[in-house]
């Protein structure tokens, strides 16, 4: 009887840390603002993402592992409205 006791904790210790187990998160602060780039050989005000635009439009990349939770936080310091999309 005590060997089935100490089976059944067992068991059921293994089943609460399965379901107690966390998602993985991935994090992503984002700073939108205006700066001045020449992305066509011409000097220009352009949206860039964390002060930067390193000759990609649109910057940056975001890769994240497949079914990782992801929080993006975005401060957006333009004087209009942003909406982002994905």
């Amino acid at each position: 009887m005590g060997a089935f006791r100490l089976l059944y904790l067992i068991c059921v210790g293994l089943l609460l840390g399965v379901c107690f187990g966390a998602d993985p998160f991935t994090n992503f602060e984002l700073d939108i603002s205006y700066i001045t780039a020449s992305p066509l050989g011409v000097p220009q005000q352009v949206i860039a993402v964390n002060g930067k635009v390193n000759g990609k439009f649109p910057d940056p990349v975001l890769n994240v592992t497949t079914n990782y939770n992801v929080v993006v936080n975005a401060k957006n310091k333009l004087d209009e409205n942003l909406l982002m999309t994905w």
